[in-house]
């Protein structure tokens, strides 16, 4: 799918992009700050309009508090907004191999795509802003998918334009700051966030680029036979009992008292059931 063999368009001068020899478009937003030290990417959609600069006006606003490196419209048009050398404000709170604040070591990068949208009555596919699409109208394909990490929903697909440009400029990040993984939103964000949306191949992305490189981003595991519970607590409440070495996928962390003293506890899911284990009894490395 990726022809990395291919002469690549993109560069970089200066911490900032350009193509075929010239700076691409910059609308440097406010939203960023100085410390970072890259070690990866990570793949965002925009989950807004499709008109080609709305999501580069909202990064422009202070009121955004969010911003990315770069935005790839529709048509494979790029915007930089923060320099490679800064950091842009695109994750969150997230964890990547259980070190927090992704912010400070990965670049952001926003995809133009309408996010998980609903089937309505009359046909039309509809985002949470409520815009009126249709499958096959203006070029645009939807196709209904199921994950565990992004639910069921009916997805807009990404465009070839998209694709070959995303590809190209990670080619160039990789090989200029010497980066070790892509990751998606959703595998630093589990349980709050869903973007790529599942139509984008990013699997076949990360064995194009980086191959063995590719840091090993596989799920925490448990330390021992552990209790899954329905709520985090030492009560009559254990699900069913979890093995030693078995992955888990986590939710989302908080901090309890079950026993009068703070502990950490996560909500995971393994295989098709969901709850709650001491964060001592999980590796999260």
């Amino acid at each position: 799918m990726f022809d990395t063999s291919a002469s690549n368009p993109f560069t970089i001068r200066n911490h900032s992009l350009c193509h075929n020899g010239e700076p691409v478009a910059f609308a440097r937003s406010p939203n960023q700050s100085a410390t970072f030290a890259p070690r990866g990417i990570i793949l965002h959609d925009t989950a807004g309009r499709l008109d080609n600069g709305s999501a580069v006006r909202w990064f422009l606003n202070p009121d955004a508090r969010a911003s990315a490196h770069l935005t790839i419209e529709r048509d494979g048009a790029v915007t930089q907004q923060v320099a490679f050398n800064r950091c842009a404000w695109h994750a969150g709170k997230s964890s990547y191999k259980g070190e927090s604040g992704v912010n400070a070591f990965a670049f952001g990068i926003e995809m133009v795509n309408l996010g998980k949208c609903s089937k309505m009555r009359d046909g039309s596919l509809q985002p949470w802003f409520k815009g009126d699409y249709r499958d096959g109208s203006d070029g645009l394909h939807f196709a209904f998918v199921a994950t565990r990490a992004h639910g069921k929903g009916w997805w807009l697909d990404y465009t070839p334009a998209q694709i070959r440009t995303l590809a190209a400029i990670c080619q160039v990040l990789i090989a200029r700051y010497d980066l070790s993984f892509i990751a998606g939103h959703f595998e630093i964000a589990p349980g709050r966030k869903i973007d790529p949306n599942p139509l984008f191949p990013l699997d076949s992305l990360r064995a194009s680029l980086l191959g063995e490189r590719q840091e090993d981003a596989s799920a925490p595991t448990l330390l021992t036979d552990a209790n899954l519970r329905r709520w985090p607590s030492y009560a009559d409440n254990v699900i069913k009992v979890v093995g030693k070495g078995q992955a888990v996928d986590v939710i989302r962390s908080g901090t309890f008292k079950p026993l009068g003293h703070p502990e950490v506890w996560h909500l995971v899911a393994t295989g098709d059931q969901q709850g709650w284990i001491n964060g001592t009894l999980i590796d999260m490395d």
